[in-house]
């Protein structure tokens, strides 16, 4: 098994598209083609069902690719790890990120990483899927650090870096009834329309648990995918939120209470995989982090 086989079969499934692999991979698909049978031949197995409007993984690509990724990090770490005793750090960094984040200032981070280490190749992304998604994409090598917003100390399989502790509290129009409340209770909040985030990102996970384990379910009037919105839904009366405090807040005639009992704070940190030594990039990275640090009272 070659480490070129492994690249076009990472490429390949990624893209679900021989064509677009190939330019992925500065090769013409026909040598990509090539090297995906020969590695099925030596696998004895087929690793895609093709066909003239598909390419899909089988049972055996879905094993491969978690571990065929792993090889490749093992290898970029090896060669990171001698060009690092040569002066200078080489491979690639792939940093995920939730939206809407101002307390790391990211654009900074970057800057600073890629003049510090100008050989290594940065990537950043922002998460579709919240929390859970980047932890996934963690989980399957696909990212190497990410932004997460967690409610406990320890995650399976993976390291945190806390950055800071956020406690949500209600927000409301100015004018709103309970806008001259100091202390609201979620049963309070039972027939409010609330504005929220998706399911899997950390906000909508925490709120749901809340609202679950006092009893009372909550009518979600909008859900937005960008956590720097809500306060402009709020403002113009669509529902109420539970956030923690944003940064987005300023310019908007919103309210916050408090909520009486506090809801469950969670945590923004740096997550990387556990079980292995990081790359010298990731530590590179996770070592910066805390100089771009922009704030830890807002989000």
């Amino acid at each position: 098994m070659e480490q070129r086989q492994l690249q076009y079969f990472v490429a390949v499934a990624e893209e679900l598209n021989f064509t677009r692999a190939a330019r992925r991979t500065h090769a013409v698909q026909s040598t990509v083609s090539a090297s995906i049978r020969a590695l099925e031949r030596h696998l004895g197995a087929p690793l895609f069902e093709r066909s003239t409007s598909r390419v899909a993984l089988t049972e055996a690509g879905k094993a491969l690719l978690p571990e065929a990724r792993r090889a490749l990090d093992a290898l970029d770490q090896a060669r990171a790890a001698v060009a690092g005793l040569r002066g200078g750090l080489t491979g690639s960094l792939r940093v995920g990120t939730l939206s809407g984040l101002t307390a790391v200032d990211l654009p900074g981070l970057v800057n600073d990483f890629r003049d510090r280490h100008p050989g290594v190749r940065l990537s950043l992304s922002m998460a579709a899927g919240g929390t859970d998604g980047l932890l996934a994409a963690l989980r399957a090598r696909e990212l190497d650090v990410a932004f997460v917003a967690v409610q406990t100390a320890s995650v399976p399989d993976l390291l945190l870096n806390p950055i800071a502790d956020f406690q949500p509290r209600l927000l409301v129009p100015a004018g709103h009834p309970l806008a001259e409340r100091a202390t609201v209770s979620p049963a309070a909040l039972a027939d409010e329309p609330f504005i929220d985030l998706p399911p899997g990102f950390c906000n909508r996970v925490r709120t749901d648990n809340d609202f679950r384990r006092a009893g009372i379910t909550r009518t979600i009037a909008v859900e937005v995918s960008d956590i720097t919105t809500i306060p402009g839904y709020v403002e113009s009366g669509i529902g109420v939120a539970l956030v923690p405090p944003l940064a987005a807040e300023d310019g908007h005639r919103v309210v916050p209470v408090e909520l009486d009992p506090p809801a469950a704070s969670w945590t923004l940190a740096a997550a990387s995989l556990d079980g292995c030594a990081p790359s010298p990039a990731v530590r590179a990275f996770l070592d910066l982090v805390d100089a771009h640090v922009v704030r830890r009272d807002r989000y």
